[in-house]
């Protein structure tokens, strides 16, 4: 079993070779084919996200205990499988729902672990699929990805996921409504696989990459520069001078969430998504008197993922552009993932 580990807070990961694990009971191992690289593997590796101001959440504060082997977006085929598995085969292809909960709270019991108070997740409470196997502790986390390649299907348990929750809590959207989108990252790009399949509302996206805006625009989409002068006004003139009707926020920063709010129309909803630090400071009179929705979301439930995956496979959606790097490549592939210039996402492979 050969893995990047993470094995101090704020320090590069380390390789490390030992004996492959061997399941037991619900437990299933899979050989990693693809792991995706999230933005959250980031905050991991730098042990902290910014809260605003000059402060800090430190994931050793939430139960991260280290060495730890990151990775939470994984694609893998059966090796081996425990004594109680019954609906898993060796040899099939699956991916890995890595959002595991204590399986006793009252939101997973209403099917939403990734809501858990206790979570479990792998790839951060468990190790996870910076590695060439991954010990998966049920079967019950294993999902068909039908047609789709290792290497595009991966990203769905996360980035896809965590874009279709976000654009699930948007609806219902009228024709007649404007969607707002800040960032064409990978979660905008998966967005913006999704959001024509599930709603006709006008959608514009903004960033701060060119580049990244007209692929966006060869597409059919509305885009906004970010850097303009007045964005809030560039939005109005598509949008109509009363504001849009909800606001997804993939950057999730103190100018993005402060932009957003700014946009919304009266019964609007701000839906903030991305962990990139900050605070968002609220006019609570402005609040009541618009009747504004401020509000969170979360990556998605495993009934979800099941739902994404079978709209991308029978849709046939055209793939978010996906990096291969080797599984050696892990700490670099976190550093380019930090600069912000990496279109689409980037897989690690073991091959």
């Amino acid at each position: 079993m050969k893995s990047i580990r993470l094995v101090e807070f704020g320090s590069s990961l380390q390789w490390e070779e030992k004996q492959d694990p061997e399941p037991k009971d619900s437990e299933v191992l899979l050989e990693v084919i693809s792991c995706g690289v999230c933005h959250s593997d980031l905050h991991l590796r730098d042990g902290y996200y910014k809260i605003g101001g000059e402060e800090k959440l430190f994931v050793k504060d939430r139960g991260v205990k280290l060495p730890l082997t990151p990775g939470h977006e994984v694609v893998g085929r059966v090796l081996k499988i425990g004594s109680k598995v019954k609906s898993v085969s060796v040899g099939e292809t699956k991916l890995v729902y890595p959002w595991i909960g204590c399986g006793s709270c009252e939101e997973c019991g209403s099917g939403n672990p990734q809501l858990c108070s206790a979570p479990k997740s792998l790839g951060i409470y468990q190790d996870g699929g910076y590695s060439d196997r991954i010990l998966v502790p049920d079967e019950k986390w294993l999902l068909d990805i039908y047609d789709l390649s290792p290497e595009y299907a991966c990203s769905y348990a996360c980035a896809g996921l965590t874009a279709y929750g976000a654009l699930k809590k948007a609806l219902p959207l009228k024709k007649t409504d404007s969607l707002v989108i800040i960032g064409a990252g990978g979660l905008g790009m998966f967005a913006s696989q999704l959001v024509p399949l599930l709603t006709e509302a006008k959608v514009i996206f903004l960033d701060l990459e060119e580049s990244r805006l007209k692929k966006l625009k060869d597409l059919g989409f509305y885009t906004v520069t970010s850097s303009h002068p007045d964005p809030a006004a560039e939005v109005k003139k598509i949008s109509g001078p009363l504001g849009v009707s909800v606001v997804i926020d993939f950057v999730n920063n103190s100018a993005t969430s402060s932009l957003g709010f700014s946009l919304l129309k009266k019964n609007g909803t701000l839906i903030g998504v991305g962990l990139f630090g900050g605070e968002l400071k609220i006019p609570t009179p402005i609040l009541s008197l618009r009747s504004l929705t401020v509000r969170g979301s979360y990556t998605g439930s495993p009934g979800e993922l099941k739902e994404l995956l079978k709209l991308v496979s029978e849709k046939k959606i055209r793939p978010v552009p996906v990096q291969i790097r080797n599984l050696r490549e892990a700490d670099s592939a976190l550093n380019d993932l930090s600069s912000g210039k990496v279109l689409g996402r980037l897989v690690l492979s073991g091959k």
